[in-house]
């Protein structure tokens, strides 16, 4: 961590922004992915920020994402949708799917949307967050095609993804709750942060060939030079479940909801024939107003989450945490004092930016604070 600085928000923005145009994204779009990576940061999902950005052009050069795709709604009926994305950058099919599920919520009282072939789809949480704007709680949940990355409990290889679950709260006059994590022990992502000298990862994250725990990214990645960017498909180790069997069990849901029920296809049946990369997501609506009383249900959430953070604390803990309350107390920070990124990460992103054309790299000097 000792190789770590922070980069003004604003002009990472602007120099993704600029990347993105390069690689084909109109403005409106690319200024759109930038945001959202920017804002993982920012949340504290380092995993599903700009840390992606290099991944995220060579996969527009290998054909897994398109620029300036539009979607087509293939399954139109009252209450339900299903969305094909086409390929399209998941940072705008997500917004595309919630706009679909909050209007039909509004509607019928409820909505499920199907999501599928979508590129990545970033920090789900995002979704969340725009449906609790729209005062739906909303549920999420993803799987990625063609990612063999998770061991399932009690095996050695990869037979699943880091398969993501979103919920989020609104609550009246106050901040929503937003519950937002892989299924996995840690996301993929952060494996890559780890790799590129930011946060290392918890013992019990990876494992080796043979089943051994392990936090060493090479189970993942390979052995990688450091101006390589990480491939999950060079190593022999897997990423665990999170919560053991139960976990496990989860993160198998994932892939049925997420991928089966949208029709995206799960991430794999073979070794022999792996599926194109694309995010699947079952969005679940439910407009509060047309089913509870708005305010009783804010009051409700209100007092419950009181009462799970005035829990004493257990020693060696500062205070207990609600989901959610992580992320507003690192996006404050962050704010003020901008992204931590790796030095290597970050060249990685500059370096990018230089051989796509981006001019005069010089004003972004300021970006590191």
């Amino acid at each position: 961590m000792d190789n770590q600085f922070r980069v003004n928000v604003r002009d990472a923005e602007i120099l993704i922004s600029e990347i993105f145009e390069k690689k084909g994204c109109i403005k409106e779009e690319a200024n759109l992915i930038s945001k959202r990576l920017c804002l993982s940061n920012l949340k504290g999902h380092d995993s599903h920020g700009i840390v992606r950005v290099p991944r995220y052009c060579d996969w527009v050069d290998e054909g897994k994402v398109f620029p300036n795709k539009q979607h087509s709604l293939i399954l139109d009926s009252g209450a339900l949708a299903l969305i094909d994305a086409n390929q399209g950058f998941g940072q705008i099919m997500g917004e595309k799917s919630v706009q679909e599920g909050t209007n039909r919520a509004k509607n019928h009282g409820i909505a499920l949307i199907g999501l599928k072939n979508s590129g990545h789809l970033g920090r789900i949480g995002d979704w969340s967050e725009l449906a609790a704007d729209k005062n739906c709680v909303s549920l999420h949940f993803v799987n990625v095609r063609g990612s063999l990355l998770v061991a399932p409990y009690g095996g050695s290889d990869r037979r699943g993804s880091t398969s993501p679950l979103s919920i989020g709260i609104p609550v009246k006059g106050k901040e929503h709750v937003i519950l937002d994590m892989a299924t996995s022990t840690v996301a993929e992502g952060k494996a890559l942060v780890a790799q590129k000298g930011g946060k290392k990862l918890p013992m019990s994250a990876l494992i080796d060939n043979l089943g051994n725990l392990t936090n060493n990214t090479e189970a993942l990645y390979g052995k990688i030079g450091p101006d390589d960017v990480p491939n999950p498909d060079k190593g022999d180790g897997a990423i665990t479940a999170f919560g053991m069997h139960k976990g496990s069990g989860i993160n198998y849901m994932m892939e049925i909801l997420g991928g089966a029920l949208t029709s995206n296809d799960t991430c794999a049946i073979d070794h022999k024939n792996i599926r194109p990369f694309a995010n699947g997501m079952l969005s679940i609506y439910i407009d509060v107003e047309k089913f509870v009383d708005v305010d009783y249900f804010s009051k409700e959430v209100q007092a419950y989450s009181n009462f799970v953070r005035s829990s004493p604390p257990a020693e060696g803990v500062e205070k207990v945490m609600i989901p959610g309350d992580n992320e507003k107390k690192i996006y404050k920070d962050r704010m003020q004092k901008g992204i931590p990124i790796a030095q290597e990460a970050w060249n990685l992103i500059t370096l990018r930016a230089k051989s796509l054309g981006v001019e005069d790299l010089n004003r972004f000097q300021n970006a590191i604070l």
